[in-house]
């Protein structure tokens, strides 16, 4: 599938791409125009992307907290909270994931970023940089870095605009981010970096892969999820339920280390679970060795799940970022952004 949509509605999803495209230049025209954007009282390090879905905001925006955290500055994160909620917490999957791995860092959901923030840091004086979530398109904020990430398995020049693809900007606006960051990548791609070039006019700053850096084995006995080697896996037979962008670096990432998927629910990206969905999914599972969700997903499916009569384990895999090239860079830059410009 080329875009959201099935190819066969594309007499319909092309021409309605080209009115997409209309109105997307009218919008940044908007915000290209002096004095049509805000800023709030400290650095603000947007990470984006041009794609809708899976291209791994989610890791490197924790990646990006870490190293500031690591430095001795105080980030809070910046998201519009898109997703379905947990029925506990109120929080979207993704703010629930940063909660769970940033403990120490407050996260700001509002889909109006910047009130929210004129809210936030007066109260929290200590918060020295934001870093916006999913913020190449939010130009209502103004930022001091513009970081846009590429997924390296898909070439730019091959997509089209929504919906007949899953651009949300043509490639060309990526001359308005100050870097580029490669992701999903296994190694540094030349034709990639060219075709980045092209667009950009610099080639990208990092190249980076997403990794699994261990599992969590969560059981009737060990709700929190007991830590486990990645070689787990190996020889398992499992089911998936991936509500995300990007299934299929799931599926790889399981591959690599042995296991067969032997059962694959579809789902869609940030899909709202529901008990009827969870009741087959546990019938299946009884054929299995083990249940495979993200994160993500665990967040959205743990209410409906009772684990003490759940037949078999259920694994998370904690995913991380790992900066293969460029790691230095993309570091100095983040915190000489942060540097140079104190807060007000």
């Amino acid at each position: 599938m080329s875009g959201p949509l099935p190819g066969i509605m594309a007499p319909l999803t092309v021409p309605a791409s080209w009115v997409y495209g209309v109105v997307i230049a009218a919008r940044n025209r908007r915000y290209d125009r002096p004095g049509s954007v805000d800023a709030v009282a400290v650095p603000v390090i947007s990470v984006g992307n041009l794609t809708a879905g899976g291209v791994g905001k989610t890791p490197s925006v924790t990646y990006l907290a870490e190293k500031l955290l690591q430095a001795g500055h105080h980030p809070v994160i910046a998201m519009r909270g898109y997703g379905p909620k947990d029925a506990g917490s109120g929080m979207s999957d993704e703010q629930a994931e940063y909660a769970r791995r940033l403990p120490e860092v407050p996260v700001v959901a509002d889909p109006d970023r910047r009130e929210a923030l004129n809210r936030f840091l007066p109260a929290n004086p200590g918060v020295g940089c934001v870093l916006l979530d999913d913020g190449f398109q939010h130009r209502r904020l103004h930022r001091d870095l513009d970081l846009v990430l590429i997924d390296g398995t898909k070439p730019l020049s091959r997509q089209r605009l929504l919906p007949a693809g899953f651009l949300r900007e043509p490639p060309k606006n990526l001359k308005r981010a100050d870097a580029v960051i490669i992701t999903h990548a296994e190694s540094a791609d030349e034709a990639l970096a060219e075709e980045v070039r092209h667009y950009h006019g610099e080639p990208p700053l990092a190249w980076s892969r997403h990794e699994w850096s261990g599992l969590r084995l969560l059981t009737g006995g060990c709700e929190t999820g007991e830590p486990v080697d990645r070689s787990w896996l190996d020889g398992k037979r499992v089911l998936t339920l991936l509500g995300i962008g990007k299934p299929q670096s799931v599926m790889d990432q399981l591959h690599k280390l042995g296991a067969e998927v032997a059962v694959n629910i579809p789902a869609r990206d940030h899909e709202r679970f529901d008990q009827a969905k969870l009741v087959m999914t546990r019938g299946l599972c009884e054929a299995v060795d083990a249940m495979v969700v993200t994160a993500k997903d665990w967040v959205k499916v743990q209410s409906l799940i009772d684990l003490s009569s759940w037949p078999g384990p259920i694994v998370v895999p904690t995913l991380t970022l790992d900066v293969f090239q460029g790691a230095d860079a993309l570091c100095d830059l983040v915190l000489q952004t942060v540097a140079n410009r104190p807060a007000s």
